[in-house]
């Protein structure tokens, strides 16, 4: 792969991403979600969404991944889960929990599913 290859590359996926959080973030407040903030930086990590979903303050991953075998919700393993529960409690104030949004691109458009408490 050339270095032009990469970049674009780099580009494509920061751009699916980027779609899949504008997604995610449309689809929870269509729920009754607030969102709060978006990529919130901490150290080395960052939190996709911080949500206000009822009475908790709620840390948002958001998974993203294209075609109509994707899987994305395989990414968000344990060491994930506790990377992002971690990152959560580094909030001022802390989020309570951790939810996972997950959105599949195709060419039928996006499916999104919304686990709360999953982390």
């Amino acid at each position: 792969m050339s270095g032009v290859d990469a970049i674009d590359w780099h580009d494509h996926r920061r751009r699916i991403g980027r779609l899949g959080e504008d997604l995610a973030a449309a689809f929870l407040q269509r729920r009754g979600a607030r969102i709060v903030f978006r990529n919130v930086a901490i150290g080395r990590g960052e939190v996709d969404i911080v949500a206000q979903i009822g009475t908790a303050r709620t840390a948002v991953e958001v998974k993203t991944a294209v075609g109509p075998d994707a899987r994305p919700a395989d990414a968000f393993d344990e060491a994930k889960a506790r990377q992002v529960r971690s990152l959560a409690r580094c909030l001022d104030p802390p989020a309570r929990r951790v939810d996972l949004v997950t959105v599949v691109l195709d060419h039928a458009g996006a499916t999104i599913r919304w686990s709360p408490f999953a982390g």
